[in-house]
């Protein structure tokens, strides 16, 4: 009789054991792929592109691919009898939860766009720029998965602690915040090339979003925060691991952390305050002043043609956008005209982000829908 009952108890066990296993395998794959992109754009700073076997894109794809195990795993398991927890997203004969899914969705959109990235530069030479159609499409599978993240992190998906499920909701946000600073192009890769009219632009259309996410993921007056927050520690921490091994790392991280806080702080007024409108000319604005001020008391040095990189090209796009830099200095107007236009454009982002996350989420507390 004590052997019969132990069965069930096992079997508990081992459904509790399988279903943590793509939690495991995915937090590799997404710590292996975050290193692997820092590492990439240093790389081809220092040395110009590469073969697409260089060593940070096997970290980069090594990592996706893991993504694409876990995936497959849930997959699986759910065919093979394991009950769906939470939100389920149903393909033909493959079920699997929605963030689960959606994570396996965004590794194979990132692995495709190796070989696609492969076909562009046999047909049209070596690119030098983050914005090439098969870098966006590896940029938006990062984007997938980690959404998919923020669903599969829902209660009740994996057995683990409520207080490690939000730590990993804030790693994922974090992330999520990362990959779209990492999409800013030379924005992203160096502080020289940060203007003062289009650079705070692309941040008011791109960061507002996952801010939105992050109040409706992490319920609480700090939400926004919390995951700028994130980012930054995320980013500093990549910053000084390919400092301190002698690589060149990229701009210090944006003061999307300024944005933010004055995000929470209009929401905790409520009313109008909390308008759309309201947050995203709070996020401008304080974005806006955090850069301003940045660039007045630490101002990047004059650029020389090795700041631009091992390849000619490359070297010219720099000093492209140091031109730009030039052309919109942070002392005149155009920060002004960045914070007036950023703006509506953070506001859109916001409603774009709240739109994104009520699906994805399964633990959505009222109080986070009803404000905005």
């Amino acid at each position: 009789m004590a052997t019969i009952a132990a069965l069930p108890l096992r079997r508990v066990d081992i459904a509790r054991t399988s279903t943590a296993v793509p939690l495991i395998v995915g937090l590799a794959g997404t710590l292996l792929s975050w290193f692997g992109s820092g590492w990439d754009v240093s790389w081809h700073r220092m040395f110009g592109r590469d073969t697409f076997w260089s060593t940070p894109h096997l970290f980069i794809y090594v990592g996706v691919a893991l993504w694409g195990v876990a995936a497959l795993i849930a997959t699986a398991t759910a065919l093979a009898g394991r009950p769906i927890r939470g939100r389920a997203l149903v393909l033909g004969p493959l079920r699997a939860e929605l963030g689960l899914a959606l994570i396996g969705i965004g590794a194979l959109v990132t692995i495709m766009a190796g070989p696609f990235d492969n076909l562009w530069h046999s047909l049209f030479g070596r690119d030098v720029d983050i914005w090439s159609p098969p870098h966006l499409a590896g940029i938006a599978g990062g984007a997938i998965g980690l959404l998919g993240w923020v669903a599969a992190t829902a209660r009740g998906v994996f057995p683990i602690d409520d207080r490690l499920r939000r730590l990993l909701r804030l790693f994922t946000l974090g992330n999520l915040c990362a990959i779209s600073v990492f999409a800013l192009n030379f924005y992203y890769v160096t502080s020289v090339a940060r203007e003062a009219f289009f650079y705070p632009l692309l941040v008011s259309a791109l960061v507002p979003a996952t801010l939105a996410i992050a109040t409706i993921a992490l319920p609480g007056r700090w939400a926004a925060t919390s995951a700028a927050l994130a980012y930054t520690v995320i980013a500093l921490l990549g910053y000084g691991l390919l400092a301190a091994s002698g690589w060149r790392p990229p701009a210090f991280p944006s003061l999307v952390l300024a944005g933010a806080l004055a995000i929470d702080l209009l929401r905790a007024r409520g009313g109008r305050a909390a308008h759309p409108l309201a947050l995203g000319l709070g996020f401008a604005v304080a974005f806006v002043a955090a850069e301003l001020a940045r660039m007045l008391l630490f101002a990047p040095p004059v650029p020389t043609s090795a700041l631009g990189g091992a390849e000619p090209r490359l070297t010219a796009l720099f000093f492209q956008y140091y031109e730009q830099a030039v052309a919109r200095p942070w002392l005149s107007l155009w920060p002004l005209g960045a914070a007036a236009l950023g703006a509506p454009l953070a506001a859109a982002s916001w409603l774009v982000g709240r739109w994104i996350a009520v699906p994805l989420a399964e633990d959505l507390h009222s109080e986070a829908l009803a404000n905005p």
